[in-house]
């Protein structure tokens, strides 16, 4: 700020010049700068307002939001002798990042109530407009259509490990009386007379290097982003890898049992508590800025 004394004629100083303009400028730059954290505060609060949500929500993985901050201006280069002076310009969103620990299994007692425990998500097909699209969820409630395909809650079908629907194929005349799960992903039917199926279908279980770089489509489904378009390189997830249950690294089944939500909800709520904080301390710096930017003005009437 720059401050000049001028004088009369006779030589008295009759007022103060001050560089209302260069005020204005930092106390403006301040209210941008808390107002950068107030946006990026209120982003991570529907973070932690859409984990608590889904704390019910079978398969579901709680996400994180972390901040960086932004640009600098430079006020003083450093020297041989002394520093640089910098002021930054805020805070914005690097990035919403999600946590694939396993969640915990929850019996049900039904038997197409599917849990992963390990590694791995199950790939359902969807019908779109370009064909069959495959989609990857955590979620493993599943149930047999009326053409014997095993379908979950928004009727899009279980794949095995190349990929196919898997259908199951009853015998003429024999009503089936169960179907169980194996841990290694087996579908067995079990028949009115006893018997069971010598066709004994087999879960796929698919994976990825990064799964962060899977896209959340809703309804507990993930996109590998197109990748079999757009070519392994281009995929932020990396090049999927195709399995089986128990081998190469990948989770068993467990049947009659669902994943439930990994979300602590302790956790969720003193993030909370800290990110309500940090949104009321950059409303009051901008209130702050406010006032000196009012007076400041005022400074020039």
């Amino acid at each position: 700020m720059e401050v000049s004394r001028r004088k009369s004629g006779v030589g008295k100083v009759v007022g103060i010049a001050v560089d209302i303009r260069e005020v204005r400028r930092k106390v403006i730059q301040s209210i941008y700068t808390s107002l950068a954290g107030m946006l990026s505060h209120r982003t991570r609060m529907d973070v932690l307002a859409n984990n608590i949500a889904n704390i019910n929500t079978p398969g579901y993985k709680a996400a994180q939001a972390s901040f960086q901050d932004t640009l600098y201006q430079t006020i003083r280069a450093g020297t041989a002798r002394s520093n640089p002076s910098q002021v930054g310009t805020g805070v914005t969103l690097a990035a919403v990042l999600n946590n694939f620990n396993q969640g915990s299994l929850v019996p049900t007692g039904r038997s197409l109530d599917l849990a992963i425990n390990g590694n791995g998500f199950f790939g359902v097909l969807k019908e779109t407009d370009a064909g069959e699209e495959l989609y990857y969820t955590r979620e493993g409630s599943f149930y047999m259509d009326k053409d014997g395909y095993l379908v979950n809650s928004n009727g899009l079908r279980l794949v095995d490990d190349s990929g196919s629907a898997i259908q199951l194929q009853p015998r003429s005349g024999k009503p089936i009386s169960s179907i169980s799960v194996t841990q290694l992903g087996e579908v067995v039917i079990t028949y009115g007379d006893g018997t069971t199926s010598s066709d004994k279908p087999r879960i796929g279980l698919f994976d990825f290097p990064n799964p962060n770089g899977l896209t959340k489509i809703g309804n507990n489904l993930y996109s590998d982003n197109n990748a079999a378009q757009a070519g392994a390189a281009d995929n932020p997830a990396g090049t999927k890898i195709d399995g089986r249950p128990g081998e190469n690294g990948m989770g068993t089944i467990e049947s009659g049992c669902l994943e439930s939500s990994n979300v602590d909800l302790a956790t969720e709520l003193g993030n909370l508590i800290v990110t309500q904080r940090g949104y009321e301390a950059n409303a009051r710096v901008f209130t702050t800025s406010d006032e000196v930017l009012r007076e400041t003005i005022e400074l020039k009437r």
